[in-house]
């Protein structure tokens, strides 16, 4: 059954909050271990694309599910709109500059990745809500 446009948006936005929660508890997590452990740059540098990347694939899997519809497009959109976000909180808050082409580049790889997300769940057999016996 095909779904509606509402019921796409809806899983873009539960799958969207779903990435940004998921985000600021690892940013949290990160945050503490550099000021704990003294982590390197280089290692917050990987925590950083790590944290994306969980980030991205749980949004994907709230939006799209196993066995849903428009994975591809959905996963795309849902990445982008992460990586846009990020972006645009970072700017606001004060980050530091960063490169146009960078930016670009990530969003690009991260919108390739939850493209590719979604199109494997979509793909994926549905799982059916098992029924319960009664003796």
């Amino acid at each position: 059954m095909a779904k509606s446009r509402v019921q796409v948006l809806a899983g873009l936005a539960k799958g969207l909050l779903a990435a940004i929660a998921l985000t600021l508890v690892l940013m949290a997590a990160v945050a503490a271990a550099a000021v704990f452990l003294n982590v390197s740059d280089g290692l917050l540098t990987a925590l950083n694309q790590l944290m994306k990347l969980a980030a991205i694939l749980l949004g994907v899997r709230l939006a799209v599910g196993r066995g849903g519809e428009r994975g591809f497009l959905t996963g795309m959109a849902l990445a982008m709109l992460y990586m846009i976000l990020g972006y645009l909180g970072y700017a606001l808050l004060g980050g530091g500059a960063f490169s146009a082409a960078d930016m670009l580049g990530e969003i690009l790889i991260g919108a390739a990745i939850g493209a590719a997300a979604g199109a494997v769940l979509a793909n994926l057999p549905a799982r059916g809500r098992r029924k319960i016996r009664t003796a």
